[in-house]
């Protein structure tokens, strides 16, 4: 019997970290909410103000690494990565030059201008297309409040709890999750986040429960003395359970833990199902200037995903050919012999990403992004980025894939560009590829459609089920109010794949899945034997998926795939992945 049944005072949410907590509430205020007072200052006294600023980054970097050594010691060096990018922004000349520059123009002290270029920035992350660099809207709030912080001459107060509490917040920054104590934490419920932020990987790390997505209202209604569980694995969160609910869940907890333990048991070897088919798995790198060193000792496939809008999204600071050169040198360096698949700017068409485009859109997610934006109004910016990748080529094992294709003639105006770049490398005389293996993205249901017609004229499929899922069930699945209806396992969606799949084997060419979907064990049964080639997903996620992968049938998957895609609800789908994950792990059916 599922433990929650019967009770009134619970909350669905997005489970984001697997693991239930259990007990009272500790309630965290979001750092660096506050608007700091404006105090107008002289000419004279700028030097002295922008001193501060200065002084407040060294601060603040220093921080930085200390806290990546302090998580590649307590975690690994994968959850230590995650505050590289903090590194990048807390040095980065866009958003320093910003505040420098209200300094100056506003005559204002440093906390003033940083809260100002603060909000201005965190306008640009936010109304990007894609949803991983959306998130990192919070990597910059968490960099801004250090900022903050040590312009202030604050020190960070850690908790100080009289026994082990569930933290409830808004939202918790990477850094604010980073400090969390295991041994006095249980987990944390948030109104705001998702499966693929940087806070959700660290709870992961941490192995501590999590639910995002939780109703503000629900969450500020809670005080220290309630009581609460956190279902990790289906989201609920149950506010004052009764003795009966709570004794339940001690016990699916034990079982949980048991499981994961078994589970994970043998990680380290081949992604072959036992019946001798291979499923490669290979891993999604944040950007392109990532340390690849890891692959070499992670029997890891290759790079199925590189995001490259980081280095287009500040205006004051587009990065140049050369430039570009070095980033992708050293990451296909870094790689070696395995495949590395970049992705071209996927960047969207509104104002909010300055420097970038110039055209207001009402609604810039279904408007001028990706290739289209690409082709129609930054050709100059696109056509620097693939001849930047051809000079790269010749150094690794080199595959780009180009975003948000809807239509085959997208893909003709690609490849002319590719050649007449080349032939213009060629005339003056610069070593590149002549050629290479150009891929797009399935992330529309359009794309899906047309499956067959694009993969006669590219070399590889990508499907971005994240997007797929939001543009096919027209949901935004950050928005707390439709959250419930983000399924990937939708038959709707899992017809799409189907097709992109059958489309990709008329042309004769692989479909690899890099959305989270692939993360996720069951689901990437489901995709391979749906007839996805590859998988490719975080670090973290590689060696419970690969466990999975060797506990099935080639047969068993296929069987499921194609009862899978006869249902119409996705309580049958799921029940379906449970069925064949419990045959392989009898003791799944203890949760």
């Amino acid at each position: 019997m599922n433990p929650a049944e019967n009770v009134v005072n619970s909350f669905q949410g997005i489970a984001v970290s697997p693991g239930i907590g259990i007990g009272r509430v500790m309630k965290l205020a979001g750092s660096g909410s506050v608007a700091p007072d404006r105090i107008e200052i002289s000419e004279a006294e700028i030097p002295g103000e922008i001193q501060r600023l200065h002084a407040a980054v060294a601060a603040t970097e220093r921080q930085m690494i200390a806290l990546q050594e302090e998580l590649r010691d307590r975690l690994n060096d994968n959850d230590a990565k995650i505050f590289a990018f903090h590194l990048l922004l807390v040095k980065d000349n866009s958003f320093l030059g910003e505040i420098e520059r209200r300094i100056r123009a506003d005559r204002c002290n440093a906390e003033f201008a940083l809260y100002g270029a603060l909000n201005h920035f965190q306008e640009v992350f936010s109304a990007l297309k894609d949803e991983y660099l959306r998130e990192r809207a919070l990597d910059l709030r968490d960099v801004g409040a250090r900022l903050m912080d040590n312009l202030r001459a604050d020190s960070a107060v850690l908790m100080d709890l009289d026994d082990r509490r569930v933290v409830v917040a808004a939202t918790l920054t990477p850094s604010e999750t980073a400090r969390l104590d295991p041994a006095k934490v249980l987990g944390f419920v948030l109104e705001n986040g998702s499966v693929t932020s940087h806070t959700a990987i660290l709870a992961r790390s941490l192995n501590l429960p999590a639910v995002v997505g939780i109703p503000g209202a629900a969450l500020t209604n809670l005080c220290a003395a309630d009581r609460v569980i956190v279902d990790g694995f289906t989201g609920r969160v149950i506010v004052n359970p009764d003795s009966r609910t709570e004794e339940g869940y001690r016990l699916k907890a034990k079982a949980a833990d048991e499981i994961h333990s078994r589970m994970i048991a043998g990680a380290e070897l081949p992604p072959e199902t036992i019946d001798g088919f291979t499923v490669p798995l290979a891993v999604n790198l944040d950007s392109a200037s990532c340390d690849v060193s890891f692959l070499k000792r992670s029997g890891i496939a290759g790079i199925g995903l590189v995001r490259t809008e980081f280095m287009f999204i500040n205006s004051s600071r587009l990065p140049s050919e050369d430039e570009q050169v070095e980033i992708y040198k050293k990451l296909l360096i870094g790689a070696g012999d395995l495949p590395v698949v970049i992705r071209t700017m996927d960047i969207g068409g509104d104002k909010a990403a300055a420097g970038i485009s110039s055209i207001f859109e009402a609604n810039p997610f279904l408007g001028l992004r990706g290739i289209r934006l690409a082709l129609r109004e930054r050709r100059d910016l696109f056509r620097t980025q693939l001849r930047a990748l051809l000079r790269s080529g010749v150094f690794g094992s080199l595959r780009v894939m180009i975003p948000m294709v809807t239509s085959v003639s997208e893909v003709w105006e690609t490849r002319e560009i590719i050649n007449q770049v080349s032939e213009e490398l060629e005339s003056e005389g610069v070593e590149h590829l002549r050629d290479f293996p150009l891929g797009v993205m399935i992330e529309t249901p359009g794309a899906a459609m047309i499956a067959g017609d694009l993969s006669r004229i590219c070399d590889f499929f990508s499907i971005g089920t994240n997007d797929l899922v939001q543009y096919t069930r027209a949901i935004d699945r950050g928005n707390e109010h439709v959250s419930y209806l983000y399924h990937p396992d939708h038959p709707s969606v899992l017809k799409l794949i189907k097709a992109a799949v059958e489309g990709a084997r008329a042309g004769g060419i692989p479909v690899t899945v890099c959305g989270q979907m692939a993360a996720d064990p069951a689901q990437a049964v489901l995709l391979a034997g749906l007839g996805v080639n590859e998988l490719s997903m975080v670090e973290s996620a590689i060696p419970l998926v690969r466990r999975t992968i060797r506990s099935v049938s080639m047969y068993d998957a296929v069987r499921v795939a194609e009862e899978a895609l006869k249902c119409a609800r996705t309580a049958d789908v799921e029940a379906l992945l449970g069925t064949i994950l419990r045959e392989r792990f009898p003791e799944l059916g203890e949760l």
